[in-house]
């Protein structure tokens, strides 16, 4: 009875089509062969340096954007970017490139750290065309101190200008400070122009009404480990 049923089994099944002969998987050889292969990623700086040989920016800018948003670390690059997006006449998006720059190259030496004058000058010159005053006042003030540093890192000729420097930087950033009271960025580098002025009592006085706006999250790691200094 037991084999009658099995057999009925058997015959049901292979009338409805189910019953098949077992297929041999396929080597792991062939599986390869048969794999199509893996698409290549273009050479975005290689055709963004073609496009910028022939006179063509608006095809080099895409090229750039594309190999920025796969190297997000390639900050240089990022900065030759916003200049060319500048120069396109497209300033609202290189603000955003010099912006994301001096973030990024803010925790870094050599050649970042060095640009970032630069950088900021721009910043500034481009809040100088569009209108903002903050942005104006602000990138001034951080381009000066930031020229200061440079000037004591290097041992530079210009050390008598470094206290004129800072008095400048200082008026730039405390309007800056107007324009916008609550925001904790001109504050930051207020304390710091402060305190190389020898002013300690007006630099801790800018870092806790710096601290007092916290939590923020445009401020960089390297501005909230000074405002925090600063306050002490």
């Amino acid at each position: 009875m037991r084999r009658a049923a099995v057999i009925l089994s058997a015959g049901v099944a292979l009338a409805a089509g189910c019953v098949t002969q077992p297929v041999e998987p396929p080597a792991a050889d062939s599986v390869a062969r048969a794999a199509p292969p893996a698409p290549v990623e273009p050479d975005h700086l290689a055709l963004a340096a073609s496009c910028i040989d022939r006179g063509d920016e608006p095809a080099a800018v895409r090229h750039l954007t594309a190999h920025v948003k796969t190297r997000p670390d390639a900050v240089m690059i990022r900065a030759y970017l916003a200049e060319l997006l500048l120069k396109c006449g497209r300033p609202a998006e290189a603000r955003a490139e010099f912006e994301r720059f001096t973030r990024d190259a803010a925790g870094q030496d050599g050649p970042p750290q060095k640009h970032l004058v630069h950088c900021h000058t721009r910043l500034m010159e481009i809040g100088e065309q569009t209108g903002d005053r903050y942005a104006e006042h602000l990138h001034r003030g951080v381009a000066l101190l930031l020229l200061v540093r440079q000037w004591e890192a290097e041992s530079a000729g210009e050390r008598e200008m470094i206290e004129p420097t800072l008095a400048k930087a200082a008026a730039a950033l405390r309007q800056a400070a107007e324009v916008w009271p609550t925001h904790p960025r001109p504050r930051v580098y207020l304390a710091e122009v402060y305190d190389r002025l020898g002013q300690p009592s007006a630099a801790r006085s800018q870092a806790r009404r710096a601290m007092n706006t916290l939590p923020d999250p445009s401020l960089t790691a390297e501005e909230l480990d000074a405002v925090r200094r600063s306050a002490d």
